[in-house]
This record gives structure tokens, sequence and C-alpha cells, in this order.
């Protein structure tokens, strides 16, 4: 099994700066791709050898320039996109299966690697010697104003049509697409977080305004459509980012043939960065992570049996170290809201609970520039994959669904951005669109209730219920705009996502929410708070 990890902060050391003003060096907080790669086993449950590719991706460099051309501009994507090619198309062996692993740009990488192998298979040992001619002929493929400045190589005659150059790659013997036993090569996953922009990174319209180089040539033409070659794809996307350059990179399944891609997209309360990970408070990324966990766990993937104790541990340890609130006579501060009801506060205070942690408010700085928009979760339409403008054509099978921490976070009194008002989900209550509603429905989860990962197991077989009453979002907008799947079901909890809830003293929580009351009580209760928030919302 290969594992390429592309990441966009990669827990290392940030130098002092002048602006803004940090006297003292401070240590990265881990993204969960970082994470991720640390909690996974060298060999599998069956003996399969993991092997961990790790790529630091772009925005990730030492100096504040680094941080603006790779993570602003996305300079440098496609010399990280060639970089884990080609370790993919040195390290593969016939029967490998290679999964990809990415949050933001890390995210567009991932991605754009499978598509890349999609579309040319992985180049052999004779291929690689022509690889950055190859790359820019597969990279320009959709462009009709590329000038090829290697019109010979690897072959003279090249034709336009990317099927037609495949099948010339493979009967040069310069590509596999097939193994030996005549299986295709496929990518096993793609598990990513918050991808972002209409062409996979932040669009950056921003800087023509501000006068500053911009250009998306470098990345405009790579494909990062769900191919059919994809066996399962995973997103975890956030519901509170609202920078207009980081609309969200939603996938849809296009091509359904007898073994369609198995794609799981969920909903997350919180920024860019609370989803994917990285700013101090980690709360709302171990749910996310603990969730991408039990994604690839379901397909194989082997984690460390302690890797959610640690997780939570760390996050333990970050709120026992914050200093109390002044109480200074000479100081001036603001009361602190209580991040959730009264009972539940005392109870916890101060680890925050499951689905309470701080939503960072990511506007800050020049992108306060750039313009706000609210996401629109199940209202999403086609791109045109050449210019990334709307099509028009509303996105259909998406398989979107909400996590129950939305609906826990609403219930329980959660804030919203810095902790400053009551949590409102503009994404899915603002004049609509969406209701939260209680059902009976048959729903084929593609992690079982009675799933288990080892030592999760009592966790898994003790709280999930295996009913069919489920919570549900329905769609209640405008019916000009309505989307064609008009329900989106609640995620429900996997056995990792059942460990760190447990270990966050989360059982009694877990079950005032679901079981606390009848289902037509606990719908009616919560209908009211929901329709309360849709008010100050409009």
């Amino acid at each position: 099994m290969l594992t390429s990890s592309l990441n966009v902060s990669d827990d290392g050391f940030t130098k002092p700066t002048l602006i803004p003003y940090k006297p003292t060096g401070t240590l990265q907080t881990p993204s969960n791709v970082t994470r991720l790669s640390r909690s996974l086993r060298r060999y599998g449950k069956d003996g399969t050898h993991q092997i961990i590719y790790y790529h630091s991706g772009v925005g990730t460099g030492s100096t504040m320039i680094d941080t603006l051309s790779g993570g602003m501009l996305g300079t440098g994507i496609s010399e990280h996109i060639r970089e884990v090619y080609s370790f993919i198309a040195a390290n593969y062996s016939p029967g490998d299966e290679i999964i990809l692993v990415g949050f933001s740009r890390g995210a567009f990488t991932a991605r754009s690697v499978a598509g890349m192998i999609s579309d040319i298979g992985l180049l052999t040992r004779h291929g690689m010697a022509n690889f950055y001619a190859v790359f820019k002929d597969q990279e320009n493929f959709r462009n009709p104003d590329y000038r090829d400045i290697f019109p010979d190589i690897p072959f003279p005659n090249k034709p336009k049509d990317g099927n037609e150059y495949k099948k010339r790659l493979v009967d040069e013997e310069l590509t596999r697409v097939y193994d030996p036993n005549g299986s295709r090569i496929r990518v096993h996953a793609v598990a990513v977080w918050d991808t972002v922009g209409s062409l996979g990174i932040p669009n950056i319209a921003l800087l023509a305004k501000l006068g500053l180089p911009h250009s998306t040539k470098e990345y405009k033409f790579h494909d990062t459509n769900l191919s059919g070659y994809i066996r399962h794809a995973f997103q975890a996307l956030a519901l509170d980012e609202h920078r207009r350059p980081f609309s969200p990179a939603v996938w849809e399944i296009r091509d359904f043939d007898d073994d369609p891609t198995d794609l799981r997209q969920v909903w997350f309360p919180g920024s860019h960065a609370n989803v994917g990970g990285g700013y101090d408070d980690q709360e709302i990324a171990n749910i996310t992570l603990a969730w991408m966990m039990d994604q690839l766990a379901s397909i194989g993937v082997a984690f460390h049996d302690d890797a959610i104790d640690v997780i939570f541990q760390k996050s333990v340890q970050y709120y026992e170290s914050l200093p109390p609130p002044s109480t200074s006579i000479f100081r001036f501060s603001k009361p602190i809201n209580q991040w959730a009801t009264p009972a539940v506060y005392e109870k916890h205070h101060p680890v925050r609970p499951w689905a309470l942690g701080k939503i960072y408010n990511s506007d800050t700085g020049i992108w306060t520039l750039a313009g706000k928009e609210t996401r629109t979760p199940g209202l999403y339409h086609r791109l045109d994959p050449d210019t990334g403008i709307s099509t028009g054509i509303p996105m259909t099978h998406t398989n979107e669904r909400i996590h129950s921490s939305v609906r826990v976070r609403l219930d329980l009194g959660g804030l919203g951005e810095e902790d400053k008002t009551k949590y409102k989900c503009p994404a899915l209550l603002r004049k609509g669109p969406w209701r939260l509603d209680q059902i009976r429905i048959k729903v084929n989860d593609p992690i079982p209730p009675t799933a288990t990962w080892g030592p999760t197991a009592p966790a898994a077989l003790d709280d999930e219920r295996t009913s069919d009453l489920r919570w549900v979002w329905e769609y209640d907008g405008p019916e000009k705009n309505a989307p064609v799947i008009q329900t989106m079901i609640e995620e429900n909890l996997g056995p990792y996502e059942r460990k760190l809830l447990l270990l966050n003293r989360g059982k009694g929580m877990f079950h005032k929410v679901i079981d606390e009351a009848g289902p037509d009580d606990r719908r009616a209760i919560l209908s009211a708070e929901i329709d309360a928030r849709r008010e100050s919302n409009a």
C-alpha cells in the first residue's frame, strides 16, 4: 500500500516575526494530514506494508515570501504534483493500493495526482526519462493556446486527444495502465480536507486588485474531477469558511459504470483550518480527523490502537494550559462567553467537549479584501473544467451529508466565530434553506453501525443505534432554486468517532442530545431552536 500525504503544515518551527510581532518562535500546530500520517501503522492487519510518503506541500516554506507565494499564489504546485507522481511511479509494484491524502492546496495536489494517474497511467522507467515533457502535455490537453516546446518528446506527431496520447504511451511501453494480471491500475482512495477554489486552489483575482503578479497558468488545466478510476473518495468540508476565494471544490460522480466511485462528502462546523487542522484549538479538527480515520479504516488502512487517545490528550493539555481570565482591576477584560449551556459548561470546563471547539475567523489580514461568500451545501453547480465558471447545471450525485456535531453544537448553545455570539450556521440556516427533521428512512451507510476496529469495539457496540430513525436536513428554500436532492442525511458516527466522543466524557452528552426525549418531543425542541437561529440569520 502506497500512502502519499500532502500537507500545508508540518509541525515545524515558526521563526520570530516583526509583522505580526512575535518576538519568540513557536511550534506549528500540526494539520490533520500530519497527525494522520503519524497515526498510521507500518503494517496493516493483513500484513500489508503501508509505505508512507510525506510531502509538506505549498505554502510551508520557512520565509514569509515562501508562505505568500506558495500559499496564496499557488506557485510551485506543478512541481509538487510532479514530485508526488514521480515517487508513486518509481515505487509502485503490481497490486499496490495507492492512497492520496491532503488538505487545502495539498488536497488539490492529491486530486491532481489522482487525475494524472487516471489520464496517463504510471510511467515506466523509460517513460520517466521524458517525464517533464509528458507532464506538460498532460497538463495542457485542454489548452488550445499551448505551444509545445518539446514537439518530438516523448515521440513525434503527438496526438492532441488525451486517450490517443495515452494509447501511444502504452504502445511504446512508456507507461503502465494495467497490472500483469490484467487489472486496471486505479487510485484506491483520495482523502482530502476542504479542497478550495474553483479550480481546486484559492482564486487569486484579489491579487489583480492589489496590483500584484497573478497567473493561474500553472494549474489552470489540472483535472480535479472525480475520475471513475478512483475507487474511493472522501472529503471533509467546512460550513463556516466564508472567504470568497475559498469556495469549496465539491466532488460529483459523473462516471456511472459497473463499479462507480464510492464517494463520501460530509460538512462539519468550522472554518477552513478548523476542519483541516492547524489552529491551536483542535477540537473540531479532532472530529474531522477521527471521521477520516474511520473512512480509511473501512477500506483497510490500519492505525495505531492508541491514536485517538493521543489526539484527545493533546487537546486536554492545550485547554488546561490556557491562562484563566484576568481579574486585575488595572485591566479591561470582556466577559467570557460560555461555550455551551450552563450544565454542560460547568461539567466540562476548562476542556471543551465534543462539537464545541472554538470556531476561528479566517477572514483576517489580506483576506479581508477578498470579499465574503456563505457556503451553500447541497446547492452547488457544475463548473466548466477549463475556466472554473459555473455552468448553471446543478450537481446531483455529490453524496453530501451533514455531521452530527452541527446539530449538537446548535442544541447545546455552542458559540460562533471567535466565541462572540451563539452559533447560527448560516450555511444551512440563512434565509432557510435547510430544516432539521427526524424521519424514518432506509440509508445505506458505508460504515455499518456494527463496524469495529480493534480496541474501539466497546464504543461501537454500546452507543450506536440500529434504528432507521435518522436526523436529516431537508430543503426548505425557494422552489426556483431547489436542488435535485432535497434531503441531506446526518452522518452516523464511526468507531473512531465514538471513541473520541466517549473519551471526552461524552456518553452522557450523546444520550442527552439523542435519547433524552422521545423522537416527536425531541424534534419539536430542536425545531424551535433551529427556527430561532434561522430568524436571526434573516
